[in-house]
């Protein structure tokens, strides 16, 4: 328990605690015979005089403290341990125009879960046999399905398509099946150009907007040659602070090929917040493989502190109970009149 983070929803019932208590001592000690002519009668009839023969009005007092606490509504926080075996993933899927160029993979060579829908260059196509070589954005699809097919049945997935915008596809879910089905509409989004950036506010909002205590990781797809910009240092620097595993899976025909300056510190920057991967020459492995590299590497089996405000109204409560029964029970035992002798000796009734 963090007693420090003790908090208190309402303040009324203490001051109300206070004006009860300063009027009590004041009778007690002013107008105890009129006022209070049962506690007289207990105290002369008392068969030990000294602090029990206060007890009944010092327990009366801790009843009437531990129901202004009641009436308080007294809150504090608990940090527990627990051990996790689920996942948060967020897939940032690259749907630009560039994902439509070609790789050295045959059509007729892998057996595909999804018909292509989108041309060379933007227009749609009716016959994908009449397109020999699978497209970048195929392969990647295609991976990413068994990715999706090795989650278990606690793990969150979360998708986004993003080209100059960003298109949440998914919030992060159990549900995988509505996941591969947003991956079979993905192609009509394979256009125009690529915002990095944006993608990646979109997505730390996303995990934001759906807070889970599952650890987090963020896989972002692309074969963009993205500049370095504040915009995108800021959200790398954004997933950094919210301690977000990273993965950037860069697609590429020619890892040696930094003809850019920008991209080469682009790439420097996200190695300093998490993994670089370079997929040279996509084929219908490599990118499987880093996949379920990944999966490896995002262990299971993890302790996580989590942090829960806790209502302490009802320890007091049942405190006060005991102590009302105890009350009762010294009362009509030990305290009550006809058990002090010595008062009836003397014929005083």
């Amino acid at each position: 328990m963090d007693w420090e983070s003790i908090s208190f929803d309402r303040i009324w019932p203490l001051w109300l605690g206070v004006i009860a208590t300063i009027v009590f001592i004041s009778l007690w000690f002013y107008k105890k015979p009129a006022h209070f002519p049962d506690m007289m009668l207990i105290s002369n009839t008392v068969t030990n005089k000294g602090i029990l023969d206060k007890l009944p009005v010092i327990i009366t007092l801790l009843i009437l403290g531990l129901i202004i606490i009641v009436l308080m509504k007294p809150t504090v926080i608990r940090s527990i341990t627990v051990d996790q075996r689920a996942r948060d993933f967020l897939v940032i899927f690259d749907t630009s125009r560039s994902m439509r160029h070609d790789t050295n993979v045959n059509r007729e060579d892998l057996e595909l879960m999804f018909e292509r829908r989108a041309g060379t260059f933007s227009t749609a196509v009716d016959d994908p046999n009449s397109l020999p070589m699978l497209a970048r954005y195929e392969l990647a699809r295609e991976s990413l399905l068994s990715f999706l097919s090795q989650r278990k049945a606690q793990d969150r997935v979360g998708m986004i398509f993003f080209n100059d915008n960003a298109f949440t596809m998914s919030a992060p879910t159990a549900n995988i099946d509505f996941v591969v089905e947003q991956l079979a509409s993905m192609d009509e989004y394979v256009n125009w150009g690529t915002d990095i950036a944006l993608a990646m506010e979109t997505g730390l909002n996303l995990f934001d907007r759906y807070p889970q205590q599952n650890k987090k990781a963020v896989i972002l797809l692309t074969d963009a040659e993205a500049a370095y910009t504040k915009d995108v240092e800021q959200q790398l620097t954004r997933l950094a602070n919210m301690g977000i595993s990273f993965y950037l899976l860069w697609i590429t025909t020619d890892e040696n090929d930094m003809s850019n300056e920008e991209v080469e510190k682009f790439l420097s920057f996200a190695r300093t917040v998490g993994n670089v991967v370079t997929i040279e020459n996509l084929d219908a492995s490599n990118l499987e493989n880093t996949l379920r590299d990944i999966s490896r590497l995002e262990g299971y089996s993890y302790e996580e502190t989590r942090r829960e405000r806790i209502d302490l109204s009802r320890p007091f409560l049942q405190s006060a109970q005991v102590l009302i029964i105890l009350w009762l029970f010294l009362v009509g035992t030990f305290f009550h009149p006809s058990t002090g002798r010595k008062y009836f000796k003397g014929g005083n009734l």
